[in-house]
């Protein structure tokens, strides 16, 4: 099941799993820094979460900036299932259809570059260093 809603929008228990979740994926698993994950992007973003069971199990929070839209933290803590697919594409259909923008920017860690490829995004930058992961911009337009 989908949840979207904006960051007021969010009971504190839904906010709470949110970063339970990315904690335990960007800040355990990756070893991003817990400063670097949470931020202030937070409070003006979309945040799409497909649950399974009442567990969060794939998550993307998008939000429209100069030029488009932005889609990041885009997470699955069920690999292997399609879930990541999932999220992104309801990521991509909120940012045309609710926040209207066709222009779509990512930054995509390397090891994934392939998956958003696959959704028609295209690699705009070199690579560069984000929280001590190599990324590229990508973007879908």
């Amino acid at each position: 099941m989908f949840t979207i809603k904006t960051f007021r929008e969010l009971t504190t228990e839904e906010f709470f799993r949110i970063c339970e979740v990315r904690e335990q994926v960007f800040v355990l698993e990756q070893k991003i820094t817990l400063c670097a994950e949470l931020d202030e992007q937070d409070l003006h973003s979309t945040h799409i979460m497909l649950t399974e069971g009442g567990r969060i199990v794939a998550y993307a929070r998008c939000y429209a900036e100069e030029g488009g839209a932005h889609i990041g933290r885009v997470l699955t803590t069920v690999r292997g299932k399609g879930y990541g697919l999932e999220v992104m594409k309801a990521a991509i259909a909120h940012c045309r259809e609710v926040l209207g923008c066709k222009h779509i920017i990512i930054h995509a860690q390397v090891q994934v570059i392939g998956f958003y490829e696959k959704l028609g995004f295209r690699v705009t930058s070199d690579l560069f260093d984000e929280c001590g992961i190599m990324h590229r911009t990508m973007e879908l337009g």
